[in-house]
């Protein structure tokens, strides 16, 4: 891309929405809020505006005062709270519906996602990406042999089924508020794959950045629960008859 192309893109406003669910996360959720507020100013020669939208899962430890007292504090935070758990497909759903930006960053409240990330996301985004997935390359430290299997079984699915390319599609996400409210079947984490499949099948630009990624320091780990591995192969199945297995020359991915 050509400098001048380059001024052009960064022209494009931005308003960003930072999307994260949390489920009793008292132990993080106050650092990783005020982490990101610290980040979402420093970019200002990116964006023009920045709101956090935290949706609170019906959380049952101190998670739901703390967000009382953030949100008292900080004028960009907006809390979304859930009467009874939902799962993380519906509280990224509800965050996504509330969200006002331009473009959404959906992220985690656990404290294994660094707010140094967006920095990184967000320059792909300003150099023409539409959707910017991170890929987290110390996964094998980070998780246990069964978490690394089902990611494992998560990502080829896409690569093997549709010809499409997610490397880490549980992993966070940068892009245009469209591609975070397309109408997508899945009702699973695998909505997560099927959202790269049909960015990249409808032809939007999906780039890959390395971002760091930690070991959990407090909460609950649920991602690799059965319910959601069941769930996750239903979903999979049901895109297999909406989208089609792989097509004989389709692309490997943008």
């Amino acid at each position: 891309m050509s400098t001048d192309e380059t001024v052009v893109v960064q022209k494009r406003p931005i308003l960003l929405s930072v999307v994260m669910p949390a489920y009793n996360e008292d132990a993080d959720i106050e650092h990783v809020i005020l982490e990101h507020v610290d980040v979402l100013t420093t970019l200002g020669q990116f964006i023009t505006g920045w709101e956090i939208v935290c949706v609170d899962d019906a959380s049952y430890d101190r998670t739901p005062s703390t967000l009382d007292r953030l949100s008292a504090r900080l004028t960009g935070l907006t809390v979304v709270r859930h009467r009874k758990n939902s799962g993380i497909y519906r509280s990224f759903a509800d965050g996504f519906a509330a969200a006002q930006g331009t473009h959404f960053y959906a992220t985690g409240a656990d404290g294994q996602w660094p707010a140094a990330n967006l920095a990184a996301m967000l320059r792909a985004v300003v150099a023409g990406a539409d959707l910017v997935v991170g890929v987290r390359l110390n996964r094998s430290q980070v998780y246990g042999l069964k978490r690394r299997l089902v990611s494992l079984a998560f990502n080829l699915s896409s690569s093997v089924l549709f010809g499409v390319k997610t490397l880490d599609a549980g992993s966070v996400k940068l892009g245009t508020r469209e591609l975070f409210r397309l109408e997508l079947i899945s009702r699973s984490p695998y909505v997560e794959a099927e959202r790269i499949l049909k960015a990249q099948r409808c032809g939007y630009r999906v780039d890959f950045v390395p971002v760091e990624f930690r070991a959990r320091a407090g909460g609950d780990e649920t991602g690799a629960g059965w319910s959601n591995i069941v769930a996750s192969a239903r979903d999979c199945l049901r895109c297999v008859k909406v989208y089609g297995v792989r097509r004989s020359g389709h692309p490997e991915g943008v």
